[in-house]
């Protein structure tokens, strides 16, 4: 047997923590509020997300995020409705461990979704930055390119976003926390500029009856 290489044991660390503690797991957010169009827009937003299908051989790694979600949007100007809906979306994480450095990277895709507002699949995150310490597991999903968001006069804008992502355990069970960093693009230059939208802090909790 080949001796470990550097990041192995993190690997395994990270593996066995999903394996006993996340894979099949749902967790619920409750309603958050969140502006968009320098608060014009308020919009609301909760789901229930499950983990699930994890994949792990020597070389790669996959685990499934599927998302069932209720969010609507109005314009505080005009009273206008520009979202309500409940749609639920799939994204798949599929990662492997860079035999030059050591350090786990990947992507996450969304593969589908059931919503009818706007085509978001193909949309491609790059995951990096992994590490784990006792009970916790975070990571950072960094979007490439843009996606469409609703806008003023229903109209749509391109944007990206950045997160920083954690689950660890409570006493009460497994928690995601979600911390979101959004960004104006210019389609042209590809060029970020933070955006004036503000959101808050989702944190998805288990339920134990």
């Amino acid at each position: 047997m080949s001796p470990k290489k550097k990041g192995d044991d993190v690997v395994d660390e990270i593996i066995e923590f999903l394996r006993k503690n996340v894979n099949g797991k749902t967790l619920y957010t409750d309603e958050v509020t969140y502006s968009n169009d320098n608060g014009r827009l308020l919009g609301t937003y909760s789901d229930q997300k499950s983990l699930s299908n994890m994949f792990f051989s020597k070389t790669k790694y996959t685990m499934d995020k599927f998302i069932v979600s209720k969010e609507k949007v109005i314009d505080t100007e005009t009273g206008e409705i520009l979202k309500d809906e409940r749609s639920s979306s799939l994204y798949r994480y599929s990662l492997t461990r860079r035999q030059s450095t050591g350090e786990v990277t990947g992507i996450m895709t969304h593969i589908a979704s059931s919503s009818g507002w706007v085509p978001a699949e193909s949309t491609v995150w790059i995951t990096y930055d992994l590490k784990y310490k006792k009970n916790e597991f975070s990571w950072i999903e960094d979007q490439m390119l843009y996606m469409d968001r609703i806008s003023i006069g229903g109209k749509y804008k391109p944007v990206s976003y950045r997160a920083k992502c954690r689950l660890f355990l409570t006493d009460e069970g497994l928690v995601y926390e979600y911390v979101p960093e959004f960004f104006d693009i210019d389609p042209e230059t590809r060029k970020r500029t933070p955006s004036a939208s503000t959101f808050p802090l989702f944190i998805s909790r288990e339920r134990r009856i």
